[in-house]
């Protein structure tokens, strides 16, 4: 930019309530520290980076200096945004939303004489895009962490303008809180948490993809809050943070507002994926009441919906019409409690809903997607008599057990797409065409289990076997079917 240009360049001279009080030239207001009108711009991709810009070295200040992505002053009748916009086209070659988030005013005296006395208008935008800086401005960019730049700038004040690292101190508050707020909108995906089982098997492997650890493989938690197995962010900005600390700081813009005065920081669901290579032991769970009063915990209502099934595989739930205690107690002591409770053969697609206190095991053959309280609370009544992976028997807890059981429970066979219970709601979306949906009135976070198929999701990519956690503030849900298939749609 020419020299000459600069010193004709007008500035908008404003009082503390930034009511304009009159134009200067840009050099005179730098000269006598005029109170003038600025913004400055702050992008961020996707990764939650800053870019930063490294000022052209012939620059009447501050040559090489990095500072924030642009800053600039508005002209006469110009709209803050709309001159940020313009100003970052000019030098970053880059267009993107803008939101000014606040102002404040800051004094910075320069070396030269010179000294910005500016009213400084903050703002933020988004994009993953590659700049083409405009050599007349720009001599270098990169992006950096939040973190990163202000450990930085503590070792090496020298390398940054005097404007950016007051800009940045008072704005760090701001700009992480409008950063949480924007990747709050996006898919979470978390990390799996792989259970070994002495009843496990590959299946989470061959049909679900998953990078399983051995062939004994029986469960992945997909999103736990369970005490030592708390599910950790797998990628972007909230990579390594765990669900329970995602809620604690969050807490409703996280799990909706009804959900946290209900739960406050306790996640009151539990994910899985469960592949039953041989039958799951005969047990039951207890309800909230037995729970709360044993174990301080939620108790342990759960649905299940079939992903895959062998030839003749089968659910065992409940017991059969007229089956009394007497009747569940003789045939335990006899080691025989098959003859007394259902057996039902199951196929892709079938979908049960097992109420706390229903007597039930998983037959071998089965794959399928779990949900249920947030509770790790078994009560093993029979175990077939076979070893654990320690090479004994696992534990039973019959007396407990007896305590827990329901002997009228009939079984829940789940017909509809759509499943309310007092615990959860469930939709099955079988998809093979594009999904909008306004979510601003569930007031709830949303978890889709992908059973078969590939999605994209909010604009990001999941596949079969997947798990996606949409957090309560995020306003719509879109998904295109790049392969149909269907959708397990989970929420409060």
């Amino acid at each position: 930019m020419p020299y000459f240009f600069m010193q004709e360049e007008q500035v908008i001279l404003v009082n503390e309530k930034d009511e304009v009080i009159g134009y200067a030239p840009k050099m005179a207001a730098h000269k006598k520290a005029l109170l003038h009108r600025a913004f400055s711009v702050f992008i961020f991709n996707d990764k939650g980076e800053l870019l930063l810009q490294q000022r052209a070295a012939h620059k009447y200040h501050s040559p090489t200096l990095w500072t924030n992505t642009v800053c600039s002053h508005q002209r006469k009748d110009e709209a803050n945004t709309d001159a940020g916009k313009r100003r970052l086209k000019e030098e970053m070659g880059i267009t993107a939303d803008l939101k000014e988030i606040f102002h404040f005013i800051y004094k910075a005296p320069f070396d030269n004489g010179l000294t910005e006395h500016e009213l400084d208008h903050v703002m933020i935008g988004f994009s993953n895009n590659k700049p083409e800086i405009n050599p007349d401005e720009v001599m270098a960019y990169k992006w950096e962490g939040l973190d990163k730049i202000a450990e930085d700038i503590q070792k090496n004040p020298e390398s940054y303008t005097e404007w950016f690292k007051i800009i940045f101190k008072n704005s760090l508050e701001h700009l992480q809180h409008e950063l949480d707020l924007y990747f709050l909108t996006k898919p979470i995906k978390f990390e799996p948490v792989f259970k070994e089982k002495p009843w496990g098997g590959n299946k989470l492997k061959t049909i679900l993809n998953k990078n399983i650890p051995s062939n004994k493989t029986g469960e992945s938690w997909e999103i736990s809050a369970v005490p030592d197995n708390l599910s950790v962010v797998q990628t972007g900005y909230f990579a390594g943070q765990n669900l329970q600390k995602l809620v604690l700081k969050y807490q409703a813009a996280l799990v909706g507002k009804k959900n946290y005065q209900k739960y406050g920081n306790n996640f009151p669901l539990l994910i899985k994926y469960i592949d039953a290579a041989d039958d799951l032991s005969i047990q039951v769970h207890p309800d909230d009441e037995l729970a709360q009063k044993l174990h301080r915990s939620f108790g342990k209502n759960e649905l299940w919906h079939i992903i895959q099934s062998d030839e003749n595989a089968c659910l065992y739930i409940g017991f059969k019409e007229g089956v009394t205690k007497d009747d569940y107690i003789k045939h335990l002591s006899e080691g025989n409690l098959l003859p007394v409770i259902n057996r039902i053969p199951v196929k892709a697609g079938d979908t049960f809903y097992i109420p706390a206190g229903t007597l039930h095991a998983i037959g071998k053959g089965i794959l399928l997607a779990e949900v249920q309280q947030s509770s790790d609370i078994t009560y093993r009544i029979f175990d077939w008599n076979r070893k654990g992976l320690n090479g004994k028997p696992r534990e039973l807890h019959t007396e407990l057990a007896l305590e827990a059981i329901d002997f009228e429970i009939p079984i829940n066979k789940i017909t509809d797409q759509y499943t309310k219970t007092p615990y959860f709601k469930i939709e099955i979306l079988n998809l093979d065409h594009e999904l909008s949906e306004n979510l601003s009135q569930i007031d709830s976070f949303m978890i889709l289990m992908i059973i078969e198929g590939q999605f994209e999701i909010n604009g990001y990519r999941f596949h079969k076997g997947e798990t996606v956690f949409l957090p309560a503030i995020v306003p719509d849900l879109k998904i295109k079917t790049i392969e149909k298939g269907n959708i397990l749609k989970i929420y409060l």
